[in-house]
């Protein structure tokens, strides 16, 4: 199906970024590293946009049709050799593909045959599949820096060479509106605060305050509102079943010391569970570990209860003394989205308007960035999310559809990569033109949504009505994807103003609309 198709691609970039980052290291170790550490993610990221153009009917084969069926059996070919050679490399065996998928990624004598732009991606794509097979083949040498003995791992860094790292990063995050800075102080406050307060109350192991609030507090309201939860209920948990069984069996100090282990192997093996399952352990394992001293379960449970509860309690005041909710920051991290995914288009078209004049590195990092930027809106969208406070100038379903629009402009400019002409193909100035009304125009609705104004696309689509007259019946894959494009940047246009119109109208009831809603 190629909705299903299309939607397993536009999933997002982490599987991408996580990829590059794994494959990163030092500058030192770049220079002599495997040439599979990143060609398969390399080959990942081309193969990306070529299905996408394949699956999608407006600039690939019909939806119905002996095309499409073509197109279905060359996706299905492509995903079972991609699987195997994904196993293979996963359990370091060798390759092992059905002759049945490799006759599929092969030009047919007879049969249904594509056309136009979905033939040179399907050309595209088992040129592709193919580099993907033969790399599997090659046989990987893993060699230090300097080249001169095998080893199974990369050079790491060392601890002299982390400490410029660490100072860079001190000096970026060494500004006021740092989250990681701002969480920094907050903590700080907040475990100094609770050591006091556990030393005044007369429970006795007053360091359990402080180490409840580092143990909850995280950057966004969301984690610590969960965290705090989690830890709270986990410990009353912990503290009720340890002090039955001590109650009840009383235990000797050998069989305490026996069940404090237990608790702490649990704690090991269940700790990917979920941070309620590893407080109820670890709470446990007091108990059990004051019992050998000869404490009274009572005087444990009523301690740990009221000094867990107090540090969780001093770590949500925290954001009501010194908050810092994510919210207000969407718009500007939208911003930041539309501006690097702008730059990605431009790069596109520029590409198709001067093919002769294009860099290899201009639309792959226009990529990049685009793909950072879509990431950390995504992340700020999800913790914005779980913050109860109300929205300032964009709304939740003004979020999810702006958010909808700008994926949309990203998979339109990806498709439009998958056919990038040739250098000695002819320039289109219908392109270049278009792409310097993008130019023009991006910046300025950067602008706009910052400063929560309409957004203006009027320079863009004159320039896409004067390419389709230009273009007549005609219409090629770049025509057509600025079409698409076009569209996205209309409805996030839509979406921006209805967020604006719902704000207006909650902060102003006489407006119209219902302050209920």
């Amino acid at each position: 199906d190629p909705q299903l198709a299309l939607a397993a691609l536009d999933d997002g970039p982490q599987p991408l970024m996580d990829a590059r980052s794994a494959a990163a290291v030092t500058p030192r170790a770049a220079k002599r590293r495997p040439s599979q550490l990143r060609g398969y993610r390399l080959l990942a990221e081309r193969i990306r946009p070529v299905l996408a153009s394949m699956a999608d009917p407006v600039v690939g084969a019909p939806m119905l049709g002996p095309e499409r069926d073509r197109v279905r059996e060359l996706l299905a070919a492509t995903a079972t050799v991609l699987d195997a050679v994904a196993h293979a490399v996963r359990r370091s065996r060798p390759v092992r593909l059905p002759p049945e998928a490799m006759a599929v990624l092969e030009v047919p004598e007879s049969g249904p045959m594509l056309n136009g732009a979905a033939r040179r991606a399907a050309l595209k794509l088992m040129a592709l599949v193919n580099d993907v097979v033969e790399s599997s083949d090659e046989r990987v040498e893993a060699v230090t820096s300097e080249g001169t003995k095998d080893r199974r791992h990369l050079p790491r860094p060392t601890v002299p060479g982390l400490i410029p790292v660490a100072l860079r990063a001190l000096r970026r995050e060494a500004r006021w509106d740092s989250r990681i800075l701002r969480h920094a102080v907050r903590l700080t406050v907040v475990a100094v605060c609770g050591y006091l307060l556990g030393a005044v109350l007369p429970f006795g192991h007053g360091y359990w305050a402080p180490l409840t609030s580092v143990m909850v507090l995280r950057p966004d309201f969301g984690q610590t509102f969960s965290r705090g939860v989690a830890r709270f209920c986990g410990t009353l948990a912990g503290v009720l079943i340890g002090g039955l069984v001590v109650t009840l069996a009383h235990p000797d100090p050998y069989v305490s010391a026996t069940l404090a282990v237990v608790c702490a192997a649990f704690m090991f093996m269940l700790l990917r569970t979920g941070f309620i399952v590893a407080s109820l352990c670890v709470s446990a394992y007091v108990v059990f570990l004051l019992g050998i001293a000869g404490a009274e379960v009572g005087q444990t449970v009523q301690a740990r209860v009221a000094l867990t509860l107090l540090g969780g309690l001093m770590a949500m005041a925290s954001y009501v003394v010194f908050p810092a909710w994510e919210t207000p920051l969407l718009r500007d991290r939208l911003a930041d989205w539309l501006a690097t995914g702008g730059q990605y288009a431009i790069a596109v078209f520029d590409a198709h308007a001067r093919p002769a004049e294009r860099r290899p590195r201009q639309v792959r990092e226009a990529l990049l960035d685009a793909r950072a930027a879509r990431s950390e809106y995504e992340q700020l969208e999800g913790r914005a999310r779980r913050e109860p406070v109300r929205h300032r100038g964009l709304g939740r379903r003004a979020a999810q559809a702006a958010q909808t629009a700008l994926s949309t402009t990203g998979r339109v400019t990806m498709l439009l990569e998958a056919h990038l002409p040739d250098r000695d193909a002819a320039p289109s100035p219908e392109a270049e033109e278009f792409a310097a009304a993008l130019r023009t125009a991006v910046p300025k609705a950067v602008e706009a949504v910052r400063e929560r104004r309409p957004l203006d696309w009027t320079a863009v689509q004159e320039s896409l009505e004067h390419w389709q007259e230009r273009a007549g019946e005609r219409q090629g894959v770049a025509v057509r994807s600025a079409e698409l494009l076009v569209e996205a940047l209309d409805d996030l246009a839509e979406a921006l103003a209805g967020g604006a119109r719902q704000q207006r109208a909650l902060q102003d009831p006489t407006r119209g609309g219902d302050p209920s809603h």
